[in-house]
């Protein structure tokens, strides 16, 4: 029978050897399987369900621990904690963890270690967690084992004694400061208990035990942790989230030093047998966990996969946007040598540093046993698209300008010419790209037909919604005319009465029957339909364009803001319920920009961009993000997500290489100049040339490397790219998947 082990590492309790003890943090998405109602359970994480939990109460290992083993033992050195908090704080990561990332998505602070006495405050929970804590209490001293003497029992007898000392010091002290540091009575029968612990116990056993022998030892270790969670229920704990334990063979650790044998490898390379164990120790959880169900009438117990969701996350890698190896890792080095994250060792004679990645975004792993603060990220969006039900949307009712205006400019003042349309369409149609836009692929992943804009009468079909945008427009009605200034007069009032109209006209024409029925929406769609808006770039660019100051044009931000959010109400009035708003993006990077309003080279970022353009941008989403705020507050049946596209679109920009392009300051279609980008002659345009006419402004070889297509607009490629960082949730607020965006989250504050 072969035998398991951890070799090959030496060195500090938490480090090296040792980190393989600490255990892996909550990973990437969620995955809930139980026996019960599942809005029920998803409501344990949905503050709009009604349990608005006033307080977290959490135990575990290194999965969670937001500083317990930093306080009591030695602090963790830089560079963890660099990707969030700039410093080391505490986390076995880059930045957050999945623990975080709960608490405030309940609307709680961050939780204070318990064992940190340092400027800590327990009013909304504490955090029992330590790092390489195990279930069962590990034979050996710490520093020989390799894992925390604070085990599940003392985590637990912690909690009495803080539930203890609570009661006693708020009916003895009357100090306010003392008071409001810690928890109500009343909050700790109303609080979440969540528990992430046993993958230190499978991976000490894994040090000395045959696999069937680990396997005889689960029933054990599980009883151990069903008896804490009684013990609690018993102490006033109702509300419980229990994570099962994650593939411990996809540990790039457990990879590098086991290598196994090929039929004890998987497809993604990952040791078999290691992941056996693992699925092992959740089944029988499963089953505990059930069985307390059925014991505690008044209890709610939500059994958490992380493990399936974890696997499918490191096997699908590319897909949620991690263009390493899922198996690496992105500080420190093991091999042929061992250099810790944030440690020094001596190599042949030089003193050598475990240093990160350039990069943490594109890692899974940081340090080879723990996740990246992006891998936690995941997880708020995907435990939703998981478990909650798909939206549906009927029909999709879209407000903007050319970023998704799929033909009304051009039915109103002409048909944008070739070569606008090649890449996909193979011909004009409407769309000033070289293919399709964002609100292409959002009706696409919706499995609705691409939006006919409304000012299109011929061949149009709105039984699924309608495209009210027009290229050139803006919030606010500008004062001048198309031809003088190049914006629409079509601006978002003026979409708004076009709505309005078409809402009130569908209905009595639909009743007509015959073609009148099959082309237009039915009634009741039009409470059910998402409302998209992709808005406000020309209120801000129209200023510039008028020689004001960037100031200047910061101060009529709020009037544009305050024309937008009426606009909203409107609609909301109407019926609509269900809104998917897009900020506006990096448009210091755009060509046509940086071409007519030249700038310092100090006042140029890295990535090429005008930094002044890039700032009053930024001004406008966080003014944007607040209207959202009191909408939220102001419209209690809307669901509305706020989405950051200026994060997708800088990302592409910034990292051109990383996301497959190249040179992406630069039109692929036009003519001539820094930027291929010429005001008076654009995408397709002609000169005369002794009275021949000749093509100049031409398109590039191959649309599908560059980001910007004419100067002023993204390419079909870009907007693709763009659409794949929103789609799945984690650059909006809340973090919901856009087939999700129906449901009601409770305004942030």
């Amino acid at each position: 029978m072969r035998h398991f082990g951890i070799n090959g590492l030496k060195g500090p309790w938490w480090s090296k050897k040792g980190m393989v003890a600490v255990g892996v943090v909550l990973v990437g998405a969620f995955s809930i399987f139980m026996a019960m109602d599942q809005q029920k359970i998803m409501s344990t994480l949905d503050q709009s369900s009604g349990c608005h939990f006033p307080a977290i109460y959490n135990f575990g290992d290194s999965n969670s621990d937001t500083g317990g083993r930093s306080a009591a033992f030695t602090r963790i050195p830089s560079p963890y904690g660099m990707t969030f908090f700039g410093k080391p704080s505490g986390r076995l990561s880059d930045g957050r963890l999945i623990i975080d990332f709960m608490a405030e998505k309940l609307g709680l602070p961050g939780l204070n270690a318990y064992l940190d006495s340092i400027g800590t405050s327990f009013r909304h929970g504490a955090n029992f967690a330590i790092g390489g804590s195990t279930i069962q209490a590990v034979d050996g001293k710490m520093f020989e084992a390799r894992f925390s003497p604070i085990s599940l029992d003392t985590q637990i007898q912690q909690f009495l004694q803080l539930k203890a000392r609570t009661t006693e010091l708020l009916s003895q002290d009357k100090r306010s400061e003392i008071k409001s540091s810690l928890p109500r009575a009343e909050d700790f029968s109303k609080a979440l208990y969540t528990l992430d612990i046993g993958q230190n116990d499978l991976q000490a056993a894994l040090r000395s035990m045959t696999v069937d022998q680990i396997k005889a030892s689960i029933p054990n270790i599980v009883i151990k942790l069903t008896s804490a969670i009684e013990q609690l229920y018993q102490n006033g704990a109702r509300t419980f989230w229990i994570h099962n334990t994650g593939p411990l063979g996809c540990l790039p650790t457990s990879v590098i030093y086991n290598p196994s044998q090929p039929d004890d490898t998987d497809t993604i390379g990952c040791v078999k047998s290691y992941n056996e164990v693992a699925q092992e120790f959740n089944r029988q959880l499963k089953e505990k966990v059930s069985d307390l169900r059925s014991r505690l009438s008044d209890v709610l117990l939500t059994y958490v996969d992380i493990n399936s969701a974890k696997y499918k996350l490191i096997s699908e890698a590319e897909k949620h946007g991690f263009t390493n190896h899922p198996l690496g890792h992105c500080c420190g080095h093991y091999g042929n040598y061992v250099v810790v994250c944030g440690m020094t060792t001596v190599v042949n004679g030089t003193e050598v540093y475990g240093e990160s990645c350039s990069d943490p975004l594109e890692y899974i792993n940081w340090d080879g046993m723990h996740y990246t603060h992006a891998a936690n990220h995941l997880s708020p969006s995907l435990v939703l698209a998981k478990k909650t039900r798909s939206c549906n949307f009927p029909a999709i009712f879209n407000f903007g300008d050319s970023n998704s205006d799929t033909g009304g400019l051009s039915a109103v003042f002409g048909q944008a010419p070739p070569p606008h349309g090649e890449s996909f369409f193979h011909g004009p149609v409407g769309r000033y790209c070289d293919g399709r836009l964002v609100v292409d692929f959002i009706a696409q992943s919706l499995r609705l037909p691409y939006l006919s804009a409304y000012l299109d009468s011929v061949g149009s079909n709105f039984a699924h919604g309608a495209n009210f945008a027009t290229a050139g427009s803006t919030i606010r009605p500008q004062n001048t005319t198309l031809r003088q200034s190049g914006f629409s007069p079509i601006s978002l009032d003026v979409q708004w009465n076009e709505f309005y109209d078409f809402h009130r006209r569908t209905q009595t024409t639909r009743q007509k029957g015959g073609i009148f029925k099959r082309l237009l929406p039915k009634a009741e769609d039009f409470s059910r339909a998402l409302y998209t808006f992709d808005i406000g770039q020309n209120d801000l660019t129209a200023g510039y364009f008028l020689n004001m100051t960037t100031n200047e044009v910061k101060a009529y931000v709020p009037d544009v803001l305050n024309q937008f959010k009426d606009v909203i109400k409107y609609i909301y009035g109407q019926g609509g319920r269900f809104f998917w708003i897009h900020n506006t993006g990096p448009f210091g990077c755009l060509p046509y920009v940086l071409d007519r309003l030249p700038l310092k080279a100090s006042q140029i970022d890295k990535a090429g961009c005008g930094i002044p353009f890039n700032e009053v941008a930024q001004f406008f989403n966080r003014g944007l993000k607040e209207v959202v705020v009191q909408l939220r507050k102001e419209l209690p049946l809307a669901a509305i997500t706020y989405v950051d596209v200026y994060s997708a679109k800088y990302a592409i920009i910034s990292q051109p290489r990383k996301h497959g392009f190249e040179q992406p300051l630069r039109a692929c279609c036009g003519h001539g100049g820094k930027y291929n980008y010429n005001k008076h002659i654009g995408c397709g345009g002609k000169i005369k040339v002794r009275g021949k006419e000749i093509y100049i402004g031409k398109p590039c070889k191959d649309p599908s490397v560059w980001v910007n297509w004419d100067g002023v607009h993204y390419s079909q490629a870009a907007n693709k790219a763009i659409f794949d960082q929103i789609v799945g949730g984690s650059l909006s607020d809340p973090p919901v998947p856009l087939k999700m965006a129906c449901h009601r989250k409770k305004a942030h504050s």
